[in-house]
């Protein structure tokens, strides 16, 4: 089986071509690695033309995790691949996670999305990411995070949602889709994706026996930084507007205003007085209705 595996780079050229030499190592699979650059800071390294089988495009100005996605996609040509792969350039895959997911997709017609588990490169035996479930009053993910290995299913199982940092979905699906919405930029346009798929009788499924390794937040600087606050709280505003009714739209933001004000005095408590005008800026771009690139 051929999969096509999509990389979104930005400016961290050594950590996309450690994540491409795990996916070139890959057992049992034929992989089609492509990346797209969104207009790095740093200039093209010579390993990337002479990186073996890489399909890649640099962009003119830095379009966001969402649609740079989406432009690597259209790099495709229809039917070449039966599936593809998108991961973050800050993670690993062991050799033989690719075709356990792919595997599961080949026998299980009803999945359209699957997801591995995705573990702290620093503490392998520790859960970033595995699946869960959407609450949608409080726009919240009640998901396995920070939790340890061993509290993995032993089993596949269905989910709201997977990660876009290690997401393999059927060509087909992302096509019939349009991919992401370019408007989230970066941040839950993976829980976005995996909802319209999930009304349109697709299915999302966790398979707990892949393997993926994650410098967590390494691209957009860390999970204190302010990229990594601002657009996970606008974007669920973007969110809430298009699937929630009036009234829990209005819950929302009440309970929503009431996190900023307590963040706006937990955050200089932690160390992190700076975060205060982030996330009110995320805030009231998120009540306005502003999306796409955070306009600093």
């Amino acid at each position: 089986m051929k999969i096509a595996v999509l990389l979104v780079n930005y400016g961290q050229w050594e950590l996309a071509r450690r994540c491409l030499e795990s996916v070139s190592a890959s057992e049992g699979v034929d992989v089609l690695p492509v990346m797209v650059d969104n207009a790095s800071p740093t200039p093209k390294p010579a390993w990337v033309d002479e990186f073996p089988g890489l399909r890649f495009q640099a962009l003119g100005a830095n379009t966001g995790f969402a649609a740079g996605n989406n432009s690597a996609f259209d790099m495709l040509e229809e039917g070449e691949v039966e599936y593809v792969f998108l991961l973050n350039t800050d993670a690993v895959v062991s050799p033989s996670t690719l075709m356990t997911l792919a595997s599961f997709l080949d026998s299980h017609p009803e999945a359209s999305i699957v997801s591995s588990p995705v573990f702290y490169s620093s503490d392998p035996a520790l859960v970033w990411s595995a699946g869960g479930r959407f609450k949608p009053v409080r726009m919240l993910l009640d998901q396995r995070y920070n939790t340890p290995a061993s509290a993995l299913p032993l089993e596949p199982e269905e989910s709201d949602f997977a990660t876009g940092c290690a997401m393999m979905v059927r060509y087909d699906v992302f096509r019939e889709m349009k991919g992401f919405r370019s408007e989230y930029f970066m941040y839950w346009e993976d829980l976005e994706f995996c909802l319209r798929v999930g009304r349109s009788g697709g299915r999302v499924f966790l398979v707990p026996s892949a393997c993926v390794l994650h410098d967590v937040a390494a691209c957009s600087g860390g999970p204190g930084s302010p990229t990594a606050v601002y657009y996970p709280f606008r974007n669920r505003f973007i969110l809430a507007r298009d699937i929630l009714d009036p009234v829990r739209k209005t819950v929302f933001h009440a309970y929503a205003t009431l996190v900023v004000l307590a963040k706006s005095v937990i955050f200089p408590l932690e160390g992190w007085a700076g975060l205060v005008p982030v996330i009110w800026r995320a805030y009231l771009d998120g009540i306005s209705g502003r999306s796409g690139p955070w306009s600093r």
